[in-house]
């Protein structure tokens, strides 16, 4: 039970990538407000709340805070449904990308004396 429902989770986490990516791409003209807005009235609460934690910076929350999301419980769980999905012959390439960003966000944290991170911080490895 607990897998499925981590599958509505994980469009959550491509979500959170393409939007880190339009952030990246924004840069060079739109800007990020109008673009955190636009993501607001097309894409509702979910896409304007990640791109608000991804543009206020909360994805480094600082050392005596804990993430919203904490990044290590998203490896985990994604990390369990690419594999059940890899058990039955099913390929989650995009949600496959998405764990590669986080694993290079967790290496960081890594590096950087076990610093918590959201899950979020995929948006800094896309810039």
């Amino acid at each position: 039970m607990k897998i499925p429902s981590e599958f509505r989770l994980y469009g959550s986490r491509v979500l959170m990538g393409l939007i880190a990516k339009a952030h990246v791409s924004a840069k060079t003209g739109l800007g990020g407000a109008i673009l955190e807005r636009l993501l607001e009235l097309n894409f509702g609460a979910i896409a304007h709340s990640d791109s608000v934690r991804m543009t206020t910076g909360v994805y480094p929350p600082s050392n005596s805070q804990a993430p919203w999301s904490d990044l290590g419980l998203t490896l985990k769980d994604t990390g369990q449904g690419v594999d059940c999905a890899a058990q039955v012959g099913v390929r989650l390439d995009v949600v496959e990308t998405a764990l590669a960003h986080l694993k290079r966000a967790k290496k960081y944290s890594e590096e950087n004396r076990q610093r918590k991170l959201d899950s979020s911080s995929l948006y800094e490895v896309a810039r």
